[in-house]
């Protein structure tokens, strides 16, 4: 049996809200790619995969916050900087 923990409890509770639910399916694309990101530096830290893109740590902190939209090109040289390979997908609802 698994133990709730104060903010799961507070998390099940804000998915109540329908403003809540609403807001956090806007942002979903943003918390899959932070997701992503966080994966595919597992191996890595911060400092090493800032170091390999020419930026600083908390650059690569702010993009796998998922607070902030990540272009294209950004996404591609974090690939290359952990060692992954970028795939775009599209899908229908």
């Amino acid at each position: 049996m698994s133990k709730t923990t104060p903010f799961k409890k507070i998390a099940e509770e804000w998915k109540k809200d329908p403003e809540y639910r609403q807001e956090y399916e806007n942002l979903k694309s943003e918390f899959e790619v932070a997701r992503e990101l966080i994966h595919a530096r597992a191996h890595l830290t911060h400092t090493q995969v800032a170091k390999r893109m020419g930026t600083t740590q908390s650059v690569i902190a702010r993009l796998e916050s998922g607070a902030k939209s990540v272009n294209l090109r950004t996404l591609k040289k974090y690939a290359m900087a952990t060692d992954s390979h970028l795939h775009i997908k599209l899908s229908s609802h």
